[in-house]
């Protein structure tokens, strides 16, 4: 069930906008060999083209009212799981100094600034992650379109970034489970994972 606020008129018409963004986005991971045929560009390329999808987006997301650049997130819903990573961005984080226990949050996510520890390296799950609903409930529950985007640029991405690995911490956390459990495909999609006592990631 989609969480996109079914409102007619304005909804609509940031809907349309989202969608082009996301075919933009599409189209530049697919053709990402065009950076250059050297894979730092490729990675490179990959990135900055999240990020520009991000920046675009953003206006569109409930994330736009719910972010201060001087204090952070006001939930801090969408870092309460393990990002989703590609092998290349597995072994970057392994590099990088991260909160240990069992918080449900993601290891590298600032639970007193309610931000990202490793904002300029996160991986491209996270650049591309924002809440297209109407409440915080899709903070935490990512919506058809933000799912349906993700697993179609999976494979693209793996041409570039490596195997992908679903969510990345060495401590699971016991209080959730994967979100996406249609595919046959492993590993499972874990892309900002809900509360869910019944399971746990793989």
């Amino acid at each position: 069930m989609s969480c996109i606020i079914p409102i007619a008129g304005a909804a609509d018409g940031r809907e349309m906008k989202v969608a082009r963004e996301i075919e933009k986005l599409k189209r530049r991971v697919i053709w990402c060999e065009r950076a250059g045929g050297d894979s730092w560009r490729q990675i490179s390329f990959i990135y900055r083209s999240a990020d520009r999808f991000g920046s675009r987006v953003f206006d569109h997301s409930f994330c736009h009212g719910e972010i201060n650049l001087a204090v952070g997130c006001s939930t801090g819903s969408c870092c309460r799981c393990r990002p989703d990573v590609f092998a290349y961005e597995q072994n970057v984080l392994d590099l990088l100094p991260k909160r240990l226990g069992d918080s449900e949050y993601c290891p590298f996510f600032n639970p007193a600034k309610k931000n990202c520890g490793i904002y300029g390296v996160r991986p491209f799950a996270c650049r591309v992650y924002f809440n297209l609903g109407s409440t915080v409930h899709c903070c935490r529950n990512p919506n058809d379109t933000t799912l349906q985007m993700f697993d179609n640029l999976k494979r693209h991405l793996e041409r570039v970034l490596g195997p992908y690995l679903g969510g990345y911490g060495l401590i699971p956390f016991p209080d959730q489970s994967p979100l996406f459990v249609g595919s046959s495909s492993a590993p499972q999609h874990t892309y900002c994972m809900p509360s869910s006592p019944q399971s746990s990631p793989p």
